[in-house]
């Protein structure tokens, strides 16, 4: 086998040198652009707040696709999303550049520099490889479901002509997530409770072996809307101990013990501890006040209540803390 190898070099060496090929041209690359649209100060949306952002001034800065002297020279492009994205709005020059995809009217047009797209000349391949700026008028409508500590990106829809070598792009190509608004969505989160009481009802007939048979369980959900990661802390009162008022949950008599699980861990009075997790992002699906996703809290009576002291309520109080977390927080996906 390496005796083939050798051989065959040597052979394809005596053909080259014999057959001059022509030579072949570098490939430039095509032309394009990126960008970034940054806020100064920066700009805060709250994705709860009632009012979103509107008509914000936004600057933004186009980078060009080159190498050496193979540059981007001009560009005409427009902004676009996926159908069923939010009701977003970005002018330039009080014209609409935001599309949705598939539905661009027209636009872009190479050196096109009518209203509806925007234009830029960046000059030969000694001037800047950035634009000055663009002002955009964004509109950010409220109660987007976007990620805490993450840009808005949209995609362009762009044509250009290269200088230096570099072809041109004459019909439209996208740009997947080529433009990022810099806005500062905020860690922020809302939670209730969205169920029936835990309410385990008449048990002063019951006895253990009864409720072994036949389980007496309840769920009730807590709803829980974010726009970043968060942590979630179950606790229980009298250590998943139900009494009366004035009586003792220490007291065997005196008390009803239950369980109590939620996101996969189990508490009783074996393990009075508390429920803890850190979880991802909720999200703001669906419509306020019901976004977010929710979150079953599962509780099961322990033992019957025959040998009980008489009373009208045995309670427990569980007490659950909802509680944003910085973006960058790792978490696990709950439910």
């Amino acid at each position: 086998m390496n005796t083939r190898v050798r051989l065959l070099a040597a052979l394809c060496g005596l053909l080259s040198a014999a057959v001059a090929a022509p030579a072949l041209a570098a490939d430039k690359g095509t032309c394009g652009v990126s960008g970034q649209a940054l806020a100064s100060p920066t700009i805060t949306y709250d994705p709860f707040s009632p009012t979103g952002l509107t008509q914000v001034t936004i600057p933004l800065v186009l980078t060009r696709f080159g190498t050496g002297a193979a540059k981007t020279q001009t560009v005409n492009f427009v902004l676009t999303m996926p159908v069923g994205s939010p009701n977003y709005q970005i002018l330039y020059n009080g014209s609409s550049i935001l599309y949705t995809e598939g539905n661009t009217m027209g636009h872009p047009t190479i050196n096109s520099q009518s209203s509806g797209e925007i234009y830029y000349n960046f000059g030969g391949a000694s001037q800047p490889d950035q634009s000055t700026p663009f002002n955009l008028v964004v509109t950010v409508p409220a109660n987007v479901d976007l990620s805490a500590g993450r840009p808005i990106d949209f995609d362009i829809l762009y044509v250009c002509n290269g200088t230096g070598g570099m072809a041109d792009v004459v019909t439209p190509s996208k740009l997947v997530s080529a433009i990022h608004i810099d806005v500062n969505v905020l860690s922020a989160l809302q939670a209730s409770y969205a169920g029936p009481p835990l309410d385990f009802g008449e048990v002063g007939d019951k006895t253990d072996a009864d409720v072994a048979a036949t389980p007496i369980e309840r769920t009730g959900y807590v709803r829980v809307a974010s726009s970043g990661p968060y942590s979630i802390e179950v606790a229980s009162q009298n250590g998943y101990r139900m009494t009366f008022p004035g009586g003792n949950p220490a007291v065997s008599n005196q008390s009803l013990r239950y369980s109590a699980t939620m996101l996969g861990q189990t508490r009783d009075p074996g393990d009075p501890s508390s429920i803890t997790r850190i979880c991802m992002r909720a999200g703001l699906t669906g419509s306020p006040p019901n976004q977010g996703i929710l979150l079953p809290l599962d509780v099961s009576l322990l033992e019957g209540g025959q040998t009980k002291t008489p009373a009208p309520n045995y309670q427990d109080i569980l007490t659950i803390t909802v509680s944003p977390l910085a973006a960058t927080t790792p978490g696990t996906t709950c439910p």
